[in-house]
C-alpha cells in the first residue's frame, strides 16, 4: 500500500473569509476548501502548510491520520475562555502539549505507534466529527480529555515514574461518546482508564438552582463583573453564558476541594498507577486464557458429540459406504481419491467405535491388493495412515 496522511481542518467560532481561502488554495490546489473546513488527502508528497499557522490564523479543529500509525488532533481555544496555566499541569513531551499565542490556546494531542499491520487504520475522515465536541467539553470546563492525554503518557512510558497526577476531574467512571473515542484515538487501554477512575467522582450534569447563581454573581467582585462585560461587549467573549457558567462551576468545585483537603489521599504516582495497571492487565490476561480454555474444551466436546453422532450413522450402512469408496475409487481422478480416503477414515474410526477392527482391516488389505497399481491412490491412503 502506497503511503496515506489524511488533514482535516474544521472553523467554529467563525467563518473564512475570502483572504483566508484564497491563502489556503496557494498552500493546496486539490484541497477541498469550504467556508468552514479543508481537508486534503495524500497518497504521496506533503502539505506544504503548518498545521500550526492554519490554526492560528484559520481554524478551531484539526485531525491528522497517517497508515504508518501517526495520529495528531489539535484543539484552538479562546486564552480569554480558558484557564492555559491550570492545564500545563495536564501537558507533557510524548503526548499532549499546549501552546499559548496572542489570544489564542493551541492544545495538540499525538500518538505514534509505528507501522504496523496496514488491515489496522483507518481513513481518518470520521474523527472530525468524534472529536469535535471535546472543544466545547474544554470550554465548558470538563477536563477529562485533558487527564486522558496525560494518562496515555503512562501507556507510552512518556512520563517519569517519580511524577504525581495532576487533579483527577470527576465523571472519568463514565465517559461520554467524545471522550470514549478520544480514548480510542489515542488508544489508550481501557484497564488504565479504570484505574485512573478509581479516584474521579461523579459528575454533576444537572443546571445548579437558580438561587445558587444568584447569590454567587452577587458575590462577585465589581472589577470581575464589568471585566466580563466589557469583554461581551468588545466581541472577545463569543459565549458569555459558558464563561460565566464554567467560573460558577470551578467556584464551586474549588469550594468542595477546601473543604475536602484533609480527607483527600495523595496524588498518586506514574509508578504507582503503573503497578495497579499491570496488575489488571495480568488479571485480565489470566481471566481472557481461562475463558478461551473453557471454549476450547466446548468445543472439543461439541465435535466429539458431532463425530460420534456421524460414526453412529456410519455404522448403520455400512455396506453401503463400502460401495461409495468403491465408487469413488472407480473415477481415478484426484478428487475421487480424496473422497474415497476420506470415506475410510470414518470406516476405520466407526469400526474401532464398534470393535469390529479386524473386519475392517481385512477389507482395507483387500482393497490395497486390489488397487495396488494406482499409486497416487496409496499414497494417500498411506498418509492418512491406512496403508
Amino acid at each position: 500500500m502506497s503511503e496515506y496522511q489524511y488533514y482535516g481542518f474544521q472553523a467554529i467560532d467563525r467563518p473564512l473569509s475570502e483572504g483566508d481561502m484564497q491563502w489556503l488554495r496557494g498552500l493546496s490546489t486539490r484541497a477541498q476548501i469550504t467556508t468552514t473546513s479543508f481537508v486534503n488527502v495524500y497518497h504521496w508528497g506533503d502539505f506544504r502548510g503548518d498545521p500550526i499557522k492554519l490554526m492560528e490564523r484559520c481554524f478551531d479543529v484539526f485531525v491528522y491520520v497517517t497508515n504508518w500509525g501517526y495520529r495528531r488532533f489539535m484543539l484552538r481555544l479562546p486564552l480569554a475562555s480558558f484557564d492555559a496555566e491550570l492545564a500545563k499541569d495536564y501537558c507533557h513531551q510524548d503526548g499532549v502539549s499546549l501552546r499559548k499565542k496572542k489570544d489564542c490556546v493551541l492544545l495538540e494531542f499525538d500518538r505514534d505507534d509505528g507501522p504496523g499491520d496496514w488491515e489496522d487504520w483507518d481513513d481518518g475522515s470520521g474523527w472530525m466529527a468524534y472529536l469535535t465536541p471535546l472543544r466545547n467539553d474544554l470550554l465548558d470546563g470538563d477536563w477529562r480529555c485533558l487527564y486522558l492525554a496525560w494518562l496515555s503518557g503512562i501507556e507510552t512510558e512518556g512520563l517519569s515514574e517519580n511524577a504525581t497526577e495532576p487533579p483527577v476531574p470527576a465523571g472519568l467512571k463514565d465517559l461520554s461518546a467524545p471522550l470514549g473515542a478520544f480514548a480510542d484515538f489515542l488508544q489508550i487501554d481501557t484497564e488504565l482508564v479504570n484505574v485512573a477512575a478509581a479516584r474521579s467522582g461523579s459528575r454533576a450534569v444537572n443546571s445548579p438552582p437558580a438561587g445558587a447563581l444568584k447569590k454567587w454573581i452577587r458575590s462577585l467582585p465589581v472589577a470581575q463583573k464589568e471585566s466580563l462585560l466589557l469583554r461581551i461587549a468588545q466581541g472577545d467573549e463569543p459565549n458569555p453564558r459558558r464563561s460565566l457558567m464554567r467560573s460558577f462551576k470551578e467556584a464551586v468545585q474549588d469550594r468542595r476541594t477546601k473543604r475536602a483537603d484533609d480527607d483527600a489521599p495523595l496524588r498518586r504516582t506514574v509508578a504507582e498507577i503503573s503497578e495497579v495497571w499491570q496488575q489488571r492487565v495480568r488479571a485480565k490476561q489470566r481471566r481472557l486464557a481461562e475463558q478461551a480454555e473453557k471454549e476450547r474444551e466446548r468445543q472439543a466436546r461439541a465435535e466429539a458429540k458431532a463425530r460420534k453422532r456421524h460414526l453412529d450413522e456410519i455404522v448403520s450402512r455400512t455396506s453401503a459406504v463400502w460401495k461409495q469408496v468403491s465408487a469413488w475409487i472407480a473415477k481415478r481422478t484426484p478428487k475421487g481419491y480424496d473422497c474415497a480416503v476420506e470415506l475410510l477414515v470414518d470406516l476405520r474410526d466407526a469400526a474401532d467405535h464398534t470393535s469390529r477392527t479386524d473386519e475392517f482391516s481385512e477389507r482395507l488389505q483387500a482393497l490395497r491388493d486390489r488397487h495396488a497399481s494406482k499409486p497416487s491412490l496409496i499414497r494417500r491412503l498411506q498418509k492418512s495412515g491406512l496403508a
